[in-house]
């Protein structure tokens, strides 16, 4: 299980773009599903743009607000505003599905109570009944402060998407300080791993990047305006798209992404296994 939460920076490409693209592409092995939570307060972009208001507008996020809350507890509402999107052949598919975010920012506010319990069901979401899922979090240029920030600091990691540009250089190294402090502001638990996602824009790569920045460039994805068009605007879908630069890409990035959550959570289970077995032989 994964828990990994996306946000952006100023100049920087859509995060729902990259999220979708991870989303489609994210590995799925035996029974386990993959979900992309839209959970930015500034507004989703998914029923809009790549569904193009093919469903109605009153799913999603706004339902699990706490005025909402009497008739059924969040636990069980959740499960009945999520959405099925389509496979790589069109079709819905049981095993990719979106929490679409708020149509009004002014919503965010009736939310504040609820991203604490919303960050524990993502953590706990395997403990549940239903199936196993893996959760990319979507949380735009502003989520990662203020209170939609608990939903980042209890990830397995954040990823902060940007441009290789001299703009989206600056915007990011002035930024990451307040991002590292953002995720452990009021919070007693471990730190998520923090890394970037790399559109490759402009002249700065990989390696430049890591060495301004003092940060692990942990995936990168081509930057294609066109391919992109389809997932953020519903552009018309080309031929094998799957197989576009930028899928192809979004698929190569999901390994190391995983590899870091799995580095990530042996580290922190080591030492309590530790402990179990000096409670096991003292008795």
């Amino acid at each position: 299980m994964a828990v990994i939460a996306l946000a952006g920076l100023p100049g920087a490409p859509g995060v729902t773009t990259t999220g979708l693209a991870l989303l489609q592409s994210w590995p799925l092995e035996g029974d386990r599903r993959t979900l992309l939570a839209e959970c930015d307060p500034d507004g989703g972009a998914v029923l809009a743009g790549a569904l193009q208001s093919s469903l109605r507008a009153d799913i999603g996020l706004q339902n699990l607000a706490v005025s909402r809350r009497g008739e059924q507890p969040l636990p069980q509402a959740f499960w009945t505003q999520l959405v099925r999107l389509g496979d790589d052949n069109g079709a819905a598919s049981e095993r990719h599905v979106l929490l679409p975010g708020l149509p009004d920012p002014s919503l965010a506010a009736a939310l504040k109570p609820e991203w604490p319990a919303l960050a524990d069901l993502f953590v706990g979401i395997d403990r549940m009944p239903n199936h196993p899922h893996d959760v990319l979090i979507d949380l735009g240029r502003s989520g990662i402060y203020g209170p939609t920030r608990v939903l980042a600091q209890r990830a397995d990691l954040v990823l902060l998407v940007m441009r290789g540009t001299l703009r989206g250089l600056h915007a990011a190294k002035s930024r990451i300080p307040m991002v590292h402090a953002a995720l452990e502001e009021g919070h007693g638990g471990p730190s998520p791993s923090l890394g970037i996602l790399l559109i490759t824009e402009g002249s700065y790569g990989k390696r430049e990047v890591e060495s301004e920045l003092e940060t692990r460039v942990i995936a990168t994805l081509p930057y294609r305006p066109e391919e992109a068009a389809v997932l953020s605007d519903g552009a018309p879908e080309p031929r094998k798209f799957a197989k576009s630069a930028l899928m192809k890409a979004a698929r190569e990035a999901c390994p190391p992404l995983r590899q870091l959550v799995l580095m990530r959570r042996s580290r922190l289970t080591s030492p309590m296994q530790q402990r179990l077995s000096e409670v096991r032989r003292a008795r």
